[in-house]
């Protein structure tokens, strides 16, 4: 359970930037929080809620690429853009354990992952729309592609149980923890009577 929490934990993305790209349009953004679950981006465009985006995280030159959704929409206040809060979606587990690790690195500690994903980029390089972006999830490309989509998604949907049945248990443990709470001022009130 801390393992999840700490994944889902955001942190200041030192080190990082991003491109985005929502359809065939590429847009500036400014990350400013980043877990495995999802980023925080300051941007001057206006981004719809529910739009899926393309986001290329660059560290040291290389790049991380990663779909993600549009959770909500943080207007800007005194001379700051829009706030963009977004969840990654459809991560592989190569590109979610690549994200792991330079969460790690943010967090102090040595990576002990290689980078076997991460592709060099120059970073004058013309934004460029991946197939995956424009191409519908449900339109298969080829048998190949279509059998990994299924299988993220049957990940992605044992990932939302999962998640379900933490929640589940979390309610359990505050409700006991409420008990406790309760027998203990029950146990000193009467400690309190004799």
């Amino acid at each position: 359970m801390a393992d999840i929490q700490s994944r889902s934990q955001r942190l200041r993305a030192n080190g990082v930037a991003a491109h985005v790209r929502a359809g065939a349009s590429a847009f500036p953004c400014q990350l400013e929080e980043l877990s495995a679950d999802g980023a925080f981006l300051r941007t001057a465009r206006s981004v719809a809620v529910g739009t899926v985006l393309e986001v290329d995280l660059l560290k040291r030159g290389k790049a991380l690429p990663l779909r993600a959704v549009v959770l909500r929409l943080i207007p800007g206040l005194d001379g700051h853009q829009v706030g963009v809060d977004v969840e990654f979606r459809l991560v592989t587990p190569v590109h979610l354990r690549r994200l792991i690790s330079w969460l790690d690195e943010m967090k102090g500690r040595p990576s002990t992952e290689p980078d076997p994903i991460a592709v060099e980029v120059p970073i004058i390089a013309p934004v460029q729309t991946s197939p995956i972006a424009t191409a519908p999830i449900e339109e298969p490309v080829d048998d190949e592609r279509s059998k990994v989509m299924l299988q993220i998604t049957g990940l992605f949907r044992e990932m939302d149980e999962l998640r379900s049945q933490l929640r589940e248990r979390d309610i359990e443990v505050d409700d006991l923890r409420r008990r406790l709470a309760t027998a203990e001022q029950l146990l000193g009130s009467r400690r309190a009577q004799k």
